[in-house]
């Protein structure tokens, strides 16, 4: 009796050699293909399942023109929520539907990203969904207009659909309950202009501060790319400040991050030494003592509709397909224990 091997261990030329029959065969009876006949096709995947074959899908997909069976998913990052939760949702989402997906990470690095967009689209993946880096290339830009693409977190310029928070909105809300606890000196920690949600951001808090009839421009801000370590130095740079503001807007999922770390580090009592809000939806944020303020964005809905447009994007009914542009999910405001009224308002 022929021996049992490991799960992806035997390849078609193994059974070849093994049932004496040539490798187009063994590739046509595992296929269904008619070609073969019936009592060899049947003797062909009896002999393939005793030996544990499991067929490689991505080699079959690089043998093809375009396989639907592979698509990409390209972020900056995975070490916050906004990449990671989305990602491992995408792919559950996408893998019920037969597809698979490649994940790959540019740490935001424009020659980087450029390098792993030209692998996969020589790999022939099906479509994108691709955040994409602070300072895109052209060339990146012209590999992704080559494809179906579904843009997430960030706008490259690029004609097609993408899936963003509507911010803007509620950082009305955000401003407008800060404003209306007696704050006057709000200080925000925000991503740079260059990024399409950075401006959105930016503009929508300015516009905020001035439907509370607060100086937009008395405002302190702090902008930096989303990491944990930027949040940390962002608050070091706007609390060290003088005046010091009473509260803080954080609007970016890793700023806010490395924002809640490093007000504990400096012993600061929540509200009130300073009124906090914060953005996205660590488990933790409302584990924090006290609960923390928090702009909730569900990554959640992100994933669900990322996947159902590039899948809408790859099948056949051309009325089914999204609109270029954006595609907007309303975070929360969810009002909890960092914030109150300033200690000298």
């Amino acid at each position: 009796m022929v021996r049992r091997a490991r799960s992806g261990q035997v390849g078609v030329v193994d059974l070849a050699r093994e049932l004496g029959v040539s490798t187009a065969t063994v590739s046509r009876a595992l296929n269904d293909s008619r070609a073969v006949r019936p009592e060899l096709a049947e003797r062909i995947r009896a002999h393939a399942h005793e030996r544990g074959y499991v067929p490689n899908r991505l080699a079959r997909a690089l043998s093809a023109s375009v396989s639907r069976a592979f698509v990409g998913f390209v972020v900056p990052y995975v070490d916050t929520p906004a990449y990671s939760a989305v990602a491992a949702e995408c792919a559950r989402l996408l893998s019920a539907g037969g597809t698979q997906m490649i994940l790959t990470i540019t740490e935001n690095d424009p020659e980087r990203e450029l390098r792993q967009l030209r692998e996969l689209t020589a790999s022939r993946v099906a479509g994108l969904v691709i955040s994409p880096s602070t300072h895109m290339l052209p060339e990146s830009r012209e590999l992704l207009a080559s494809i179906p693409v579904v843009e997430l977190h960030r706008a490259s310029g690029i004609t097609a659909p993408g899936v963003f928070s509507d911010d803007e909105r509620v950082l009305d809300e955000a401003v407008g309950h800060l404003a209306g606890l007696g704050h006057r000196a709000i200080a925000y920690l925000g991503t740079p202009e260059a990024l399409s949600n950075g401006a959105a951001r930016l503009q929508g808090v300015r516009h905020a501060m001035g439907a509370a009839g607060l100086d937009p421009d008395a405002m302190a801000v702090h902008l930096a790319e989303p990491t944990p370590g930027n949040g940390r130095r962002g608050v070091d740079a706007l609390l060290d400040a003088r005046p010091a503001p009473t509260a803080l807007l954080v609007v970016g999922g890793a700023l806010s991050i490395g924002t809640a770390q490093r007000v504990r580090e400096r012993g600061l009592r929540l509200p009130d030494d300073l009124s906090l809000v914060v953005y996205g939806d660590p488990v933790w944020f409302a584990l924090s003592d006290p609960p923390l303020t928090t702009i909730r964005v569900s990554y959640s809905e992100h994933a669900r509709r990322a996947a159902e447009m590039l899948t809408d994007l790859l099948g056949e009914d051309p009325d089914a397909r999204p609109a270029p542009g954006p595609h907007l999910v309303v975070p929360e405001l969810r009002v909890a224990g960092s914030t109150g009224p300033p200690r000298h308002g």
